[in-house]
This record gives C-alpha cells, structure tokens and sequence, in this order.
C-alpha cells in the first residue's frame, strides 16, 4: 500500500467522503489548512447526494480549480486552466466505465449505495495520481499554493 493510499485510507477513518478526501490531499500538499473548503466539498459526496457524477470526478475537477481557476476580483485563471480541466474530465469519462464501471456513483457502486471507501480507494488513487500528472504536466507544483 502506497503513500496516497494510506492517507485516503486515514481521511475515510476521520468520516471524509472522497471529494473531501480529494481536496483535504492537496490542501495538505500545499501545507494549508482549509476546515470550510473541506466541509462544503461534502455537497459533492455520493454523486451530489443522488449517485450522479462520482465525487472523485467532481471533487478531482475542484482540486485542479483550486490551482488554477480564478478567485475573483482582478485574480485571471491560468492559461492552461480550461486544459487541465478538459484533460482530467476526457481521462476520467475514458477511463471510468472501462476500470470502474461507469462515471456516476450509481453505475460505479450500484443504486443507493453511497459512501463506500473500499470501493472508491482505488478510483481515488487514480484520480489523484492524474491530478497530479496534469499539474506537473502544465508546470505546476503540487506543493505550491496559488497566489
């Protein structure tokens, strides 16, 4: 069991549901702590509550918005913004139904299942792992905040 694994495998024990999981990982990274940002990744556990989209997708899409999406006022995205997103959401709907079975909580665990860390470990790990080399990919530093 690898680094990333153990640590999921920690934030699952804490109650964390993998969107939280998701963006607590690279807040961590970045040596920031964020107790608001974590609790409202929430709304998009369990495929928003209703077994849509997977919240490793959703919550993927969020962690690399955290790099490189604009926070408003005069702060631009980064160039390569719409990219990193284009790139994490085509490798996940690619790579979802073949590995996992689909791409909404409800295909990936079954209808009504819900929160199952065993079950989303491994999409986690991978998630994350493509999180990761698209950040670098696009020159970015996991352990760099933005600003």
């Amino acid at each position: 069991m690898d680094d990333t694994a153990i640590r999921i495998l920690r934030h699952g024990a804490q109650g964390l549901c993998c969107s939280q999981i998701l963006i607590q990982m690279a807040l961590e990274d970045m040596g920031e702590e964020n107790l608001p940002l974590v609790r409202a990744m929430a709304g998009l556990c369990n495929g928003v509550e209703i077994g849509s989209i997977c919240g490793t997708a959703s919550g993927g899409a969020c962690v690399l918005a955290l790099y490189g999406a604009a926070g408003g006022g005069q702060e631009e995205p980064l160039e390569g913004y719409p990219l990193m997103q284009a790139e994490f959401m085509e490798w996940f709907q690619q790579t979802g139904p073949l590995r996992w079975g689909g791409i909404t909580c409800d295909e990936i665990l079954g209808e009504g299942k819900g929160k199952d860390l065993e079950g989303c470990g491994s999409i986690m790990v991978a998630v994350r792992n493509r999180i990761l080399e698209i950040l670098t990919a696009h020159g970015l530093d996991p352990s760099s905040p933005r600003g």
